[in-house]
């Protein structure tokens, strides 16, 4: 039997969508906030909001950008950078509207990743397998926002539909939302009920930013900075990172009554989702100390929401006892973590230095069964080689971890989050009393869940099945924007139901090296919008 041809995305995404997304990926919208750190990058959001407008407004959609830096009327510290919000419609002056919500924003590529690249991640990319490579290639530059705006620009060509379009793409969203939906909800406040003005306005709501099932809950997610008040030694660092890494068994105990799409083939703790809790970020600057000592550690990310492949460790001494240190560590890992000489890295690496990387499998903040996080082995590898005498111990140094902490979509905020600082706040007690933990209030939100045998869902699941195979509903891990909805009316006052689809498949390595997107995902998604605005 012949192997069939790859899918040609000119065909399936046209010459002007395909060129839209390649676009969007080389201009590299990412976003970056580390305020452990002092670091807000937001490079190319204006020039990522003005492309996406141009676009909506040549497949005949009417555009507005809202920004609340520049708008004045959300309270919030944008650090000076602007937030441009995208809004596009296609009015045909129906009684109905469906509002669509993507996010053009995209994790950025640390050091660590780019040499698992096999081609440059902000060049959009076709290779033999049929993908097409790229950052933001899927999340969310292809699933949102090239395949809504293929369906829009569908819509608007072809006979008039029976319900009026909004698409609204955000920035911020893999940050939490600050000032993406999160500051148009606040616009929104502000105006009566029923105001023209208010942009988060629709009967139903379609999020084009997960895998290919329907998604009828989406995880609440709250970001955790965690610190201390002094330099402290590494054993009272290592001390608290056991207390974060430990927050996950609580997160797991709180349970959502929807089906896990990883159960069981992609390692899933349960048939349902559950809390989960993983610590990101692991940094610790310099300090001089004789003997073989740290003159850094580093969790290869940038992202709050993303799990490292790697740890690094850089390290120097006595050339001798550089030579053997990388022998002596590693039997202290089990598989399937390993330790690995040299690797590219963020840090700074003086002459006659080492740096050594603990080394696992990097995946999604909100899928932590599906990686394995470097950040735990390392902190056992470090108590480990300082009660061997191999690491110093006593120089202080500052210290910083993020952990991504994720609620079920059942779960709130108020009720999840004062459970996890509590947590945290006795494990570091007695452990390690400089440590401190603080959850920015705009980097956090409840999750979402629709009623059992939602019309909505029901409605997106055929059309899915037919169009993309989609096997159920179920619920979601990572967290995306339907958790902002929650507490939003339709006209008449129900609530506002959101339920989450898209192209990312199992291949598509969000946020990670080799994010790609299938074209014949990205075409189902366009597919399946426009089915669902056209269909009586």
């Amino acid at each position: 039997m012949s192997t069939p041809p790859p899918p040609d995305p000119a065909r399936l995404l046209g010459e002007e969508g395909l060129r839209l997304l390649s676009q969007l990926v080389a201009l590299a919208p990412t976003n970056l906030e580390d305020p452990g750190h002092g670091r807000w990058e937001k490079p190319n959001y204006v020039r990522a909001a003005e492309a996406i407008a141009r676009a909506a407004r040549a497949r005949g959609l009417t555009t507005r950008l809202y920004d609340p830096l520049t708008a004045g009327d959300v309270p919030g510290d944008w650090h000076g950078l602007p937030r441009p919000n995208v809004v596009a419609e296609l009015d045909v002056g129906a009684r109905e509207t469906v509002l669509i919500l993507a996010h053009y924003d995209v994790v950025p590529v640390p050091a660590e990743q780019r040499s698992r690249w096999k081609s440059p991640p902000h060049t959009l990319t076709a290779r033999a397998d049929g993908r097409l490579y790229g950052r933001g290639a899927n999340d969310d530059l292809g699933s949102g926002v090239v395949g809504s705006l293929l369906a829009l620009g569908r819509l608007a060509d072809g006979p008039r539909p029976p319900r009026n379009v909004r698409l609204l793409v955000c920035c911020d969203e893999e940050t939490g939302g600050e000032g993406g939906v999160e500051a148009v909800k606040h616009h929104d406040a502000a105006l009566p009920p029923g105001s023209p003005e208010r942009i988060l306005a629709g009967d139903v709501v379609l999020i084009p930013d997960a895998g290919p099932e329907t998604i009828a809950g989406s995880s609440g997610v709250a970001f955790l900075e965690a610190s201390f008040d002094r330099p402290v030694p590494l054993r009272e660092a290592t001390a608290f990172g056991d207390v974060l890494v430990g927050l996950h068994e609580l997160a797991r105990t709180w349970k959502s009554a929807l089906p896990s799409p990883d159960w069981p083939d992609r390692h899933a703790p349960e048939p349902v989702i559950t809390g989960r809790a993983s610590v990101t970020k692991f940094d610790r600057d310099p300090s001089p100390q004789p003997g073989a000592r740290l003159l850094g550690i580093h969790a290869e990310s940038d992202a709050a929401n993303q799990v490292a492949r790697a740890v690094t460790l850089v390290v120097t001494g006595a050339a001798d006892d550089l030579e053997t240190l990388p022998a002596r560590l590693a039997p202290l890992l089990s598989p399937p973590f390993r330790l690995e000489v040299g690797g590219t890295t963020a840090l700074a690496v003086p002459d006659g230095a080492r740096v050594l990387q603990v080394v696992g499998e990097a995946t999604h903040g909100g899928y932590p069964h599906r990686g394995h996080n470097p950040v735990p082995a390392t902190l056992g590898l470090l108590r480990a080689a300082s009660d061997r005498g191999w690491l110093d111990t006593e120089a202080p140094a500052r210290t910083t971890f993020t952990v991504d902490l994720r609620l079920p979509p059942e779960m709130e905020l108020d009720d999840g989050l004062p459970a996890a600082l509590a947590f945290v706040r006795a494990g570091a007690a007695a452990r390690a009393p400089h440590a401190r933990i603080e959850a920015p209030p705009g980097r956090g939100r409840s999750g979402y869940a629709l009623p059992a045998g939602d019309p909505t869902a029901a409605r997106l699941q055929r059309i899915l099945a037919e169009t993309v195979g989609s096997p159920g509903i179920v619920g979601e891990y990572g967290g995306t924007d339907a958790s902002a909805i929650r507490g939003l009316t339709a006209p008449g006052g129900r609530p506002l139901a959101a339920v989450v689809f898209g192209s990312m498949d199992v291949a598509a390595r969000i946020h990670d090296a080799e994010e790609s997107v299938d074209p014949r995902l990205l075409a189902g998604v366009a597919t399946a919008i426009e089915r669902f605005v056209r269909e009586e």
